[in-house]
């Protein structure tokens, strides 16, 4: 899975097998699995929370979005470069 950031000892990645989803990424704190925290991009550059399998808490998921957000069009671009494709939005 392609890590693109660690942040407040998570891990931000692509589960690769995705590309046909709409534009999100994925936080763990241990090995990536299908039951992590699932983060969306709306295409009006804000985040939204898909799920929270992985039960990160409050604190953490706000503290998640504001690093995120900041990489908002670089993780775009992360995106993009990884599937080789044109991105599409949650909204």
């Amino acid at each position: 899975m392609p890590e693109y950031l660690r942040t407040l000892g998570y891990k931000v990645y692509i589960w690769s097998k995705e590309e046909s989803e709409p534009i999100h990424f994925h936080v763990t704190k241990g090995n990536p699995s299908k039951d992590d925290t699932k983060i969306w991009l709306l295409s009006n550059g804000s985040l939204k929370l898909a799920h929270n399998k992985g039960r990160i808490p409050q604190k953490d998921l706000s503290r998640i979005f504001s690093a995120m957000q900041n990489y908002y069009f670089d993780y775009i671009n992360f995106w993009k470069s990884y599937f080789n494709e044109e991105v599409k939005f949650y909204e």
